[in-house]
């Protein structure tokens, strides 16, 4: 909603990234922690930004894709599309994301663009892609996963979340490729840790 927001959110992601999941219960270790957090933040925060400017930019492009494809054919999937968005682009978004994620967030974003301006080529193929889509969505919900993820959630179920914006990208725009294989098998297997 602002500049002051935005900065405000890619520092909780900058502190998030330094801090992980350390257990800070000395002086020491916390002036230790202090010390790296300081050191970092100038370049941390640029990279931040820059990157979340990248996600803007392509969630904009998401919005004009999905207002500019009209047809009442397509009203599933572009409120699938919408969803998609939502749960990638929100106030909050950059630490609840965690940097080392945000940085596929704009290839997410690209590839929902993608798919919209594909629609109309062939619905009949978005529907059983989106049918695979939904399954494994079905599934992370069903482990208890949320989207956007609970900022506690488990590490598997947080890995499931991202592999669901792999698959989607593995269907809808596979030249964009995936950060690592993915399927909804591997999705279920993931979820079958928890």
């Amino acid at each position: 909603p602002s500049t002051s927001a935005l900065f405000a959110d890619c520092m909780l992601a900058c502190a998030d990234a330094v801090l992980g999941e350390r257990d800070i219960r000395t002086r020491a270790e916390f002036e230790a922690v202090r010390d790296e957090f300081s050191a970092s933040i100038l370049d941390a925060m640029f990279a931040a930004v820059s990157l979340t400017s990248s996600a803007l930019a392509a969630a904009r492009d998401v919005e004009k894709a999905i207002a500019g494809a009209s047809n009442i054919a397509l009203i599933a999937p572009l409120a699938d599309a919408r969803e998609q968005l939502d749960a990638l682009v929100f106030p909050g978004f950059v630490a609840r994301t965690g940097l080392a994620q945000l940085r596929r967030v704009p290839t997410y974003l690209t590839g929902i663009t993608h798919r919209v301006g594909k629609l109309a080529e062939n619905l009949g193929r978005d529907r059983v892609w989106m049918s695979e889509v939904q399954t494994a969505t079905e599934r992370y919900r069903a482990a208890g996963g949320e989207l956007p993820p609970h900022p506690d959630a488990p590490p598997a179920l947080v890995h499931a979340r991202w592999l669901l914006e792999e698959l989607r990208l593995s269907l809808f725009a596979q030249h964009l490729g995936t950060s690592e294989p993915v399927s909804l098998q591997r999705i279920t297997k993931v979820l079958a840790s928890l």
